[in-house]
């Protein structure tokens, strides 16, 4: 089995955030301005919420944020997934490589089709972890982190949509609570960057990331998975 060492995670993070950060901050600071400014402009009444608040007045409150707000928060649910998949292959880059990207018009193309299953693969993500939740909060932690790794694997590896959670799930088998205290570790990571005077988070976020995808790479093993392809043969339509 394969050891995950938090320590280890958070410090080899730590040096690669140190070399990577500016790029990876531009991209959060322009996808913060950008779901800023796709911001749900009208919002609904609250006072259900407030006065009782429980998973029906909780998901009541939100199916009319949705309704009265979806353009804009489909465009912004969108942009993040595009952004998403271009991070995602940036950071296993620059852990493989050293480098982020060989050029960053490459970086920046996504093959469509790739584009719509990674929104599925999200969207069925959250539906698996929303269903876990409702029964109760303990198995929505659980699936939410046996299938953590499914986005990441499916934006960089050549692999379909069930495959992407298959693999999430195996890799993660026998590692729940070592993941469990890197997940806490990173909210930690993320606490500390909101108290530097809020801009910090931004620095925090790119450790954070690495933390995920080193786990990843100590997880995936290159004799447990066939190895990725290349970035720029996944991005080609």
């Amino acid at each position: 089995m394969k050891k995950l060492v938090i320590g280890d995670i958070c410090s080899h993070a730590w040096d690669l955030a140190k070399k990577h950060w500016l790029v990876f901050v531009i991209i959060s600071v322009i996808s913060s301005l950008i779901s800023n400014f796709l911001a749900a402009p009208n919002q609904p009444d609250q006072t259900a919420f407030i006065n009782n608040p429980n998973p029906q007045a909780f998901f009541d409150y939100m199916s009319d944020l949705y309704r009265l707000n979806w353009p804009t928060l489909s465009l912004s649910f969108l942009f993040s997934c595009y952004l998403a998949i271009v991070v995602f292959r940036m950071l296993v880059r620059a852990v493989r490589t050293g480098k982020p990207y060989a050029s960053l018009v490459e970086a920046l193309k996504v093959a469509p089709l790739r584009y719509v299953g990674y929104v599925c693969v999200v969207i069925a993500s959250c539906i698996i972890s929303g269903l876990g939740t409702l029964f109760c909060i303990l198995p929505g932690i659980f699936l939410t982190v046996r299938y953590e790794f499914a986005p990441l694997i499916y934006a960089t590896e050549n692999v379909g949509f069930f495959e992407a959670f298959g693999r999430s799930w195996r890799m993660t088998s026998g590692h729940f609570w070592k993941l469990f205290l890197l997940g806490l570790a990173a909210f930690g990571i993320m606490i500390l960057g909101f108290c530097a005077c809020c801009v910090g988070i931004f620095y925090a976020s790119v450790i954070v990331k690495f933390m995920f995808v080193l786990a990843y790479f100590e997880l995936k093993g290159d004799d447990q998975l066939e190895d990725m392809e290349e970035v720029a043969e996944m991005v080609e339509p």
